[in-house]
């Protein structure tokens, strides 16, 4: 037996026990998302997608008709948010549609009827008494409201609307006077307005901060108003509220806060949500990821500077022969010194000895810590040697060299003399003595 079969019996069944036939909602109209488009955009207002429409696999809104079977006739309109249920300014279009509404047959084998082509078309606010005289006179009032009601004007929400679903029987003789009661579907809302818009968080400069709060967040979203807009932190057992001002959303497309403090200490970072709501609808958007860190008592990052220093120091000493190696001991160490320099003279030369002593400071890549001549020691000690050097010209003089023996800790010195000038002047190579009785001598 086929499906559609089966259907039919089951509504005949259902008739033959008692069931009063009705209406009921199977499919309810997207809140948010779509546009009110008007008449003068001169363009399609766009078709009414159901709650469960996706890119991949659209739906419509649709209604179900229940304990009947046979022909009928539906007629859909637009009625208010609140209750009464009055008529709407605002005009249905599409196909099947005249003066602002729906109106089409069924026949006995559709008790589930889809609005696939169903758009809205809104008036301005001037246009909103000559929208309802013109409902009053086509006798579209589903709630039958009062006609001094519906003509206050200034209580019509333009930003949003209500589909309103009226199904007629056939009767004995073919004509559809059995009216069932009539249903409404959920708001829709008029995603350009921003006080019904569709809640949505574009992009966030960053999406982390410190767990006493504090943190400054730039906020990129659709149009919200400002006075009526939060910034919500939560988990399941916890809430909290960005702090900003009126003056903090700029062009309703932008929010500077910040951050809520977290409501414990942690020490590990803990991820909570974070979205927007609209207090006075409650409509909130699809929340975000925002992870909350710990207390940072070290910036600079000390701690874990020492604990790596520590960790490679273990792996040093591990390594093999490490434990062997140990650093020279680098000790200061003092020289005595005699130096011997020939004085010119026109008959003879004497040889003249000046001793002293010197603290002179190792070099750390010197085997044994042996102490070495810098050219400064050299030049002091050659003052001293010859104290007439201090009224000669300073560029005619280069600074000594001393060359050590690494073996037996001896120095050797060695004096550059200018080769020019006259002879008066020319001296000879001293020769450096230690005070064990060693020396060296340093010929021309």
């Amino acid at each position: 037996m086929s499906v559609p079969a089966t259907h039919v019996l089951m509504q005949r069944a259902s008739q033959h026990f008692g069931g009063e036939p009705s209406v009921q909602m199977l499919e309810e109209p997207k809140q948010r998302g779509m546009r009110f488009r008007y008449k003068c955009e001169g363009r399609s207002a766009g078709s009414i997608p159901g709650e469960r429409s996706a890119d991949n696999n659209r739906s419509f809104p649709s209604i179900q008709i229940l304990n009947y079977y046979g022909k009928g006739k539906v007629l859909v309109s637009l009625v208010t948010k609140s209750v009464p249920y009055r008529p709407h300014p605002h005009d249905l279009v599409g196909k099947d549609c005249k003066d602002g509404y729906y109106e089409a047959e069924f026949g006995p084998e559709r008790s589930v009827i889809s609005f696939q082509n169903l758009g809205i078309q809104c008036v301005r606010r001037r246009e909103v008494k000559e929208a309802i005289v013109f409902r009053i006179a086509k006798c579209i009032n589903p709630f039958n409201v009062p006609k001094e009601q519906l003509l206050k004007t200034e209580e019509y929400d333009l930003n949003v609307v209500r589909l309103c679903f009226q199904v007629y029987l056939q009767d004995e003789c073919g004509h559809y006077t059995r009216a069932l009661p009539p249903i409404v579907s959920n708001p829709i809302y008029d995603n350009r307005a921003p006080n019904t818009a569709e809640l949505r968080i574009c992009r966030v400069n960053k999406n982390y901060g410190g767990v006493k709060g504090g943190e400054e967040i730039f906020l990129l979203c659709d149009k919200v108003q400002k006075d009526d807009i939060e910034v919500r932190f939560f988990t399941q057992s916890w809430e909290g509220k960005g702090s900003f001002s009126q003056a903090d959303v700029h062009r309703q497309v932008a929010i500077v806060f910040k951050t809520p403090p977290f409501h414990t200490n942690i020490t590990t970072p803990v991820i909570v949500q974070m979205q927007l709501r609209r207090p006075s609808d409650q409509e909130v958007s699809e929340p975000m990821d925002f992870r909350y860190l710990p207390d940072n008592t070290d910036p600079h990052h000390f701690q874990e500077k020492k604990r790596k220093i520590e960790e490679f120091q273990k792996i040093m000493q591990a390594l093999p022969g490490m434990n062997q190696m140990e650093r020279h001991k680098i000790v200061p160490k003092t020289v005595k010194f005699s130096i011997l320099r020939n004085q010119p003279s026109s008959s003879s030369s004497m040889l003249s000895s000046v001793q002293t002593s010197m603290t002179l400071p190792p070099v750390a890549d010197n085997p044994g810590g042996l102490p070495l001549l810098t050219d400064h020691d050299l030049r002091f000690l050659d003052l001293q040697s010859n104290p007439s050097q201090l009224s000669m010209n300073k560029t005619a003089v280069p600074p000594p060299q001393a060359v050590l023996d690494p073996q037996d800790g001896s120095s050797s010195f060695l004096d550059h003399t200018s080769s020019s000038g006259s002879s008066d002047r020319q001296a000879a190579t001293p020769t450096l003595a230690f005070e064990d009785g060693r020396s060296s001598y340093f010929g021309p």
